[in-house]
């Protein structure tokens, strides 16, 4: 009999490719084989799971649907994720969509696909546990088919209420994922030969499940036996980042030597005007304090060029402050209205072309940053892992605890190993070329 098959294409975040993976298990549960999106004959259900924290976000997650449409002519289409809650009804009027699920509807996968596939047999699911206020179990386990890394979701939502930001309402008020269902997620990904697994979520500082918080998560897992390394996901600067540095600091040996922590701007004026949180002085507090305590750090952020009644006073703020703090890596991204955010409604837009050339500015300091960092681990040693072969067959490529892209020579297929190495040298094409300490046997 021939398998019914699905693929899942994911769009946006790492806490979405979280989401994905949960969806496989769900829908392998269901009977169906998870195919590449890439697989040469149509699978039978396309589920895309996408992205709308900003309307360029949104608009891709469409074009790619035309695409997915235009190619899969006879394939059952399920869009979902944060798009979904956000433009359920338009959603629902497009023709080239099957079925429109919320974020919430994705738990229920298994219950509402067999009403509309008459290939699937209909199958009961068991109740939602009752846990306590504020915490949620997913009922199901990441299935990571292609990836060389398990991404697990251990929290969700967002209370910030940013203001030019629509995660909130695409993912409801901030709530953690029971504790019970991500250490046994987090021993299926180690047992199934997982060697980075990364935690994520919207804010994953604010995980709290009972008294067990994130610096305690990440004592608790690290105690599990296995070959593995933590790697977090995006955290907002909080204070609550001062224990997560400790505990990191505790686990040195399985957590990566990574922060990310979202700045959005250098100008304290545009800060406010965000609605953000943390102001320059508190942010640099934290990322000094960080510095401290774990040697190479990566330390990364996000930045919005051309948010509206940004100056080239408050820009010029804001680069001196990027400069100064000295990250490892910069994401820059120009300020995209989002119908339904306070800051969609704001007067003094930023001129596009005021924004573009920002942008460049800022392009130019992230090559920057990037190669200082990268160059300031040479004659250091740290863990790669080893993700893909080069075109020269002896030669691989993979990335470090630090996040830097690293090249190193081996004879042996050594894809998604684990290798403590040397770095020796920065290469012209921004990744550090090292040894392996521990050639695997």
């Amino acid at each position: 009999m021939k398998p019914i098959t699905a693929a899942v294409i994911t769009l946006g975040c790492r806490l979405n490719q979280a989401d994905s993976a949960l969806l496989n298990d769900r829908l392998i549960r269901l009977g169906f084989q998870i195919v590449s999106p890439d697989a040469s004959s149509s699978p039978n259900l396309i589920l895309v799971n996408s992205c709308t924290v900003t309307e360029t976000a949104y608009k891709k997650s469409k074009q790619a649907l035309r695409s997915i449409r235009a190619e899969n002519p006879q394939s059952f289409i399920v869009f979902t994720g944060c798009a979904a809650d956000v433009s359920k009804d338009e959603l629902e009027q497009n023709q080239d969509i099957d079925l429109v699920l919320t974020n919430e509807q994705k738990k229920d996968i298994e219950t509402i696909l067999p009403q509309y596939l008459a290939l699937l047999e209909k199958r009961d699911v068991p109740a939602a546990p009752k846990l306590a206020k504020g915490i949620f179990a997913e009922q199901a386990q990441g299935v990571f088919p292609f990836r060389s890394r398990a991404f697990i979701k251990v929290q969700e939502g967002c209370n910030n209420s940013c203001s030019y930001c629509i995660v909130p309402t695409a993912r409801g008020p901030e709530r953690s994922r029971d504790l019970k269902e991500i250490t046994a997620e987090f021993r299926k990904a180690v047992d199934d030969g997982f060697h980075e697994i990364v935690l994520t979520g919207v804010n994953t500082c604010h995980y709290k499940a009972g008294k067990v918080g994130m610096p305690e998560l990440i004592d608790r897992l690290c105690e599990i036996p296995g070959d593995f390394r933590i790697r977090l996901s995006s955290t907002e600067p909080c204070d609550e980042l001062f224990p997560i540095v400790d505990a990191m600091k505790r686990n040195a040996a399985k957590v990566c030597e990574f922060l990310h922590l979202p700045l959005q701007s250098g100008c304290d004026r545009i800060l406010k005007a965000m609605n953000r949180h943390c102001g320059t002085a508190k942010f640099a507090e934290y990322a000094a304090y960080a510095r401290e305590a774990i040697p190479n750090l990566h330390l990364g952020t996000d930045i919005i060029v051309g948010f509206p009644g940004e100056t080239d006073a408050d820009f010029a703020e804001s680069l001196k402050f990027l400069r100064k703090t000295d990250f490892a890596n910069i994401h820059v991204f120009p300020y995209s209205p989002r119908s339904g955010t306070p800051a969609a409604d704001m007067s003094d837009k930023v001129q596009k072309t005021v924004v573009a050339d920002r942008i460049e500015q800022l392009k130019a300091l992230k090559e920057e940053c990037a190669q200082k960092f990268a160059k300031s681990l040479v004659g250091t040693t740290g863990a790669v892992l080893i993700e893909t072969n080069c075109n020269k067959k002896e030669l691989w490529d993979g990335w470090s605890g630090n996040y830097v892209r690293t090249i190193v020579s081996s004879e042996s297929d050594i894809a998604r190993k684990l290798l403590r190495v040397k770095f020796l040298r920065f290469l012209p094409v921004g990744a550090l070329f090292a040894e392996i300490i521990n050639e695997p046997g």
